[in-house]
Order: structure tokens, then sequence, then C-alpha cells
């Protein structure tokens, strides 16, 4: 049951290169990938490895096996450009240098004004054919403890009619914020009805909004999208005991106020990725999945910073993706403060 008021973008027609020299590529960040005026980092990042993917047809290495980005300045909806810089060739992995390039953009070579273009993502990324791995595999001691358990498997029919069955049900974003967070219409995050799992941990199951497969091309951004009530799941029982909506009347108008407070500070809240790292497990099929388990977890959130682990995994329980990043918690003003004039892209 999928409700918006915008068209959905297809995830191709929103990650599409366009091949400008032998390193040099050219991307379009969609304002249907944005939290505010910011392409989701994840999206950003798919983009800039679909770049890199086509960079590296002809050496047959389609997948991004790791990869880690620093996030230097806010990108913008519009053109970017990719350049990548070999680092090292070779028949099994190759690593590359990624940079995306906004502003004062050329329609030729250079493509870009050193002068005004603002640099905004780095990344070293090691790209191979993940299928054509052989070697030793070994099952780990993880494997034994209850954090390897996959959740409960619901009736996925059931969540796409109805939104919910008894142990899962689709997240919400509160309309005071819904047209905002544009980024988080795209997918259908179906999280725990009674709470979590397991203290401060979210485990979801998510697809596709617009019914589209999920493809390896769109692992980095679904590892990066998570539903609004993010922070009440990964709160202590004790934080998340007053976030919550008290059972008993006399103490819901006791917390009321607090509640209301904290709902309102949410709200207001931008959560810019800093760093990201990403480790590819295995493929999905050529053809994409209907739907993946998603764990997330945070050790700290102190100071207006906070670390994330992600582990994306398929129906089989067998990890996908695995995500660490370091986010930052700031106003939600610095997501829309105007941009540092400079010369208008005219790619």
């Amino acid at each position: 049951m999928t409700s918006s008021k915008w068209a959905f973008v297809p995830f191709a027609k929103a990650t599409h290169v366009e091949r400008l020299d032998s390193h040099t590529y050219k991307v379009n960040l969609n304002d249907a990938f944005c939290i505010g005026a910011v392409p989701n980092g994840g999206y950003t990042t798919s983009c800039m490895l679909a770049a890199a993917r086509v960079h590296l047809l002809s050496r047959s290495q389609p997948d991004a096996l790791i990869a880690h980005f620093e996030f230097m300045h806010r990108t913008s909806t519009g053109p970017a450009i990719v350049v990548v810089e070999d680092v090292k060739l070779s028949r099994k992995m190759s690593t590359l240098h990624l940079s995306l390039w906004q502003d004062g953009l050329l329609p030729h070579a250079p493509w870009i004004t050193p002068s005004v273009s603002c640099r905004s993502v780095l990344a070293y990324t090691t790209h191979s054919d993940l299928r054509t791995f052989t070697g030793v595999s070994l099952p780990t001691g993880y494997f034994s403890t209850p954090a390897a358990a996959l959740p409960p498997i619901p009736d996925f029919e059931v969540l796409k009619s109805k939104d919910a069955d008894d142990k899962w049900e689709r997240a919400k974003v509160p309309k005071s914020s819904y047209s905002v967070v544009r980024s988080l219409h795209n997918w259908c995050f179906y999280t725990p009805r009674q709470g979590p799992l397991t203290p401060g941990v979210l485990d979801m199951w998510i697809r596709s909004a617009g019914g589209e497969r999920i493809t390896q091309g769109a692992l980095p951004y679904l590892a990066d999208s998570f539903p609004f009530n993010l922070h009440s799941f990964l709160a202590s029982p004790e934080m998340r005991a007053l976030l919550e909506l008290p059972k008993d009347s006399e103490e819901e108008a006791r917390t009321k106020g607090a509640r209301a407070e904290l709902s309102q500070k949410r709200a207001g809240l931008w959560f810019p990725t800093v760093v990201m790292n990403l480790e590819a497990k295995k493929t999905l099929p050529e053809e994409g999945v209907e739907w993946l388990n998603v764990r997330v977890t945070s050790k700290q959130i102190r100071d207006g910073r906070f670390d994330i682990e992600v582990m994306v995994r398929d129906l089989e329980g067998e990890m996908v993706m695995l995500s660490n990043q370091v986010a930052m918690i700031v106003e939600f003003g610095r997501n829309t403060a105007k941009r540092s004039p400079s010369a208008k892209a005219v790619l």
C-alpha cells in the first residue's frame, strides 16, 4: 500500500551515467532522493559507484568489493562530475580514486572550473567480479550467537496489502516532516510493532515503494536509508520509555510535554553522513530482489555525532552488505542554508 504525491523515479534513471572522456563522467543528482535540499549520501555514493562500474566495463569488474567515502561538502541536486583516477588496475581487483564535483561545471574539458567548482565527495574503491571469487570459506563463531539470527520472516503479501501484520508495521513519517524527507518515500520500512527485538537495535524488512526490485547498485543507497524514528530504536530502554506513548492515561498526561518537546526537536534535526564504509559480501541476482532484511546498531550517540553499523541480509539470512558510518546531528537549517555563490553549471 503506497501513498505519495510524488512520481516515483526509477533508480536506474536516477543513477544514469554519461561518459565525457576516458576518466570523467557525468551524473545528475535527482531531487527525489533528497533529505531537505541535500541528496541522500548513500544515493550519491551509488551514483559515484555507477560511474566506476562504467569505467571498468572493459575489465569485467562490475562489483564494488569495498569502498570508503568522505563527504567534504554538502551536495545539491543537478549535474555533477565524477573524476576517476586509476590507482591500481589488475586482473583480479582494481582500486580507484573517485571525486565528485559540483558548481562551475563546463560543457567541455576540463569539465570543471578549478577556482569555482567544489569537490564534495572523495572515495577510494576496490572493484572485482564477485561471481568469480573462489577460496577458503570457514563458518565463524558469530553465526552461533543470537545476533546472527534472522528475525521472524513476515507474510510479505500481507505487509504489501495492509502495511502491517501481527509482528511488523510500516514506519510512518510525521505530517510535519512529510515534504522534507523526500528520500524516505522511496522505501517501505517495516519495523517491529512492539519495539526493538533487542535493546538498541533496529531490525527491519525493506522494499522499494515503487515496486522496483533492489539491485546491487542500489545497496549503498539502501544502507544509508532509515525510518524517521530510527532514534527511538537506537535509544536506551530508559530513553525509549520516554519516547513511547504510555499506556496509562495518567502517565501519558504527565509526560506529554516532554514527549512533544522530543518530537519537535527530532523534526528540527538533520543527520548528515561524514564518512561511509561499504563492504559487499555477496552479489544479488541480476534481476534484483524484492525484499531485504536490515539490522542497524549504534554504539554511542554523543556530542552531536554517532556511529551507525548496518548489516544487510537476504531472505536466507546470508550477508549481502556491511556498512559503517559516522554521522553528525545538526540543526536542519544547515541543510537548507544558501550555498556559496558560484558559476552556474551548464552541463
